[in-house]
């Protein structure tokens, strides 16, 4: 009797592992991506390791090219209202541009803030102004020097959308930001 308990409890132990082996491997294909990872990280005689100095500029480097790529940055705001939420801006946005910024003391971010046409020119300037300056503050607490940081207002004057429609004016109430590095 026991004979048999033993030969198919150790059937099933195989079983288990072929089919994890099956699944992980063949239909994942995560066995190559582990091999190809370890032989990433293995230094051999023949290389040297980067300095820290090395990995931190091809950091740099890297959140640059994102940065770059990511284009123009668009947070949004209420009807009148110079504060909100900057849910438009993701962490990994920030993180790489504080990278950049406190490694690259001549890289400037500007911001400028745009508003409806649904008051007058001067209150839109204004509002404009004080939306560029809320994201400026939103920034700087982010921990980007305020030295590097311009505002300026557009009011009205550049709308993204057409003013006839509540939608439009939403996409009107913005504040963007451009990384000039």
């Amino acid at each position: 009797m026991k004979q048999p308990v033993f030969f198919l409890s150790l059937l099933l132990v195989l079983w288990i592992a072929g089919a994890s082996y099956w699944y992980v491997c063949k239909i994942r294909c995560d066995c190559k991506e582990a091999a190809a990872s370890s032989a990433e990280i293995q230094v051999t005689a023949d290389t040297l390791a980067p300095t820290p100095e090395q990995l931190l500029l091809a950091s740099v480097e890297e959140a640059k090219k994102f940065l770059g790529e990511s284009g123009v940055q668009k947070g949004f705001f209420a009807s009148s209202s110079a504060t909100g939420e900057m849910g438009g801006i993701s962490s990994e946005y920030l993180e790489k541009l504080k990278l950049v910024f406190g490694n690259t003391p001549a890289a400037k971010v500007e911001l400028t803030g745009h508003a409806d046409i649904t008051g007058p020119e001067p209150f839109n300037l204004e509002l404009g102004l004080k939306r560029a300056e809320f994201v400026k503050t939103f920034l700087v607490n982010a921990g980007i020097n305020a030295e590097q940081i311009v505002t300026s207002s557009k009011g009205s004057s550049e709308p993204a959308a057409s003013n006839s429609t509540p939608e439009g004016r939403a996409a009107n109430r913005r504040c963007e930001i451009k990384v000039r590095i």
